[in-house]
């Protein structure tokens, strides 16, 4: 296999979509010989001409190079900072016409936006992988994969609902190493799942939450409808969205004073893989952001107490707030 310079990687499974991130480092390495340096910028932290800096590449101590840019957000809907658009298109272009050497670049998105001049241009450009989203039956073969990887065994009620409980595979792997370590002997059954997986409600509004934190609007949206069929009341994913911007907000905090994740953890109580799912998603949204959307909060609760308006439209217009960048 011949191993592309440029790559556009997408879909909103980030454990499938890491999967082949390593992948592609590992085929990299093979077909060298030789070590590959693993970059990651945030280039929602960086101008036109800082990201040109960074893919400049000079084999100084490493003959190849690979960098990974996560779901900018140049790569959105959004038509806001259209001129800063510009200029990162504009980077694209110049980094694609010239020749980058060692270099691997990798570019992820949540969804494919086509109307966006840059996907655009990667469609055009790149290596082109869809990570389509794990079904049920896939992810049933996955999990039983990873327990016998352990020497462990599931009974098929308990496989079942792990693989039917719409949760990702990040906290799906988390929550098979806790399962094998609480439970060493016999098989595993649906009792043992139902002690450590989140309440059903819970995991089908947290889908919402993840995506409004991911400001993936179309993801949002379509979570949203779903929970409105299944009869959850736009209250009960207000509270829960902003219970989840707080824990964003407190794993920021920390995390700007110099804690590291398992510090985070015993501070706030949450678990590692929350904190760590919790850090990148606040690498999305900006402090000033943050206190805006807890005022958008206060208004959208006293909208649906006292206004009378549509709870439906209310809710709405609070995920285009959420999932637009300023």
């Amino acid at each position: 296999m011949v191993i592309g310079k440029l790559y556009f990687i997408w879909g909103e499974e980030a454990f499938l979509i890491d999967r082949k991130i390593k992948e592609i480092h590992s085929l990299m390495q093979q077909e060298s010989g030789e070590e590959t340096e693993l970059t990651y910028l945030d280039a929602d932290e960086l101008s036109p001409r800082q990201l040109l800096e960074e893919l400049e590449f000079s084999p100084l101590f490493a003959l190849q190079r690979m960098v990974v840019i996560r779901r900018p957000s140049w790569l959105s809907k959004s038509q806001r900072k259209i001129s800063r658009h510009d200029g990162i298109l504009k980077v694209m272009q110049d980094y694609i016409q010239r020749d980058p050497g060692g270099q691997t670049l990798v570019i992820t998105a949540a969804e494919h936006n086509g109307s966006n001049p840059l996907v655009k241009l990667l469609d055009k450009e790149a290596v082109v992988h869809e990570c389509k989203p794990a079904t049920p039956q896939y992810l049933s073969g996955w999990i039983k994969d990873e327990f016998n990887a352990r020497g462990r065994k599931l009974d098929a009620p308990a496989l079942s609902m792990m693989a039917k409980s719409g949760q990702d595979m990040y906290y799906l792997g988390n929550l098979i190493d806790k399962i094998c370590l609480a439970y060493q002997n016999g098989t595993i059954g649906i009792k043992e799942i139902e002690e450590q997986l989140d309440s059903r409600e819970e995991i089908k509004v947290f889908k919402l939450t993840d995506a409004l934190l991911e400001r993936n609007t179309a993801a949002s949206f379509r979570c949203f409808y779903q929970l409105l069929e299944q009869g959850e009341h736009p209250i009960f994913m207000l509270y829960m969205t902003a219970r989840q911007l707080l824990s964003l907000g407190k794993v920021k905090h920390l995390q700007e004073r110099g804690a590291d994740n398992k510090e985070i953890a015993r501070l706030t109580g949450m678990k590692e893989f929350a904190v760590r799912k919790l850090l990148g998603q606040a690498r999305n949204f900006t402090w000033e952001e943050i206190e805006v959307l807890f005022k958008k909060f206060l208004e959208a609760d006293i909208k649906f107490k006292s206004s009378g308006q549509d709870e439906k439209i209310v809710m709405e217009s609070l995920i285009m707030e959420i999932c637009s960048k300023k």
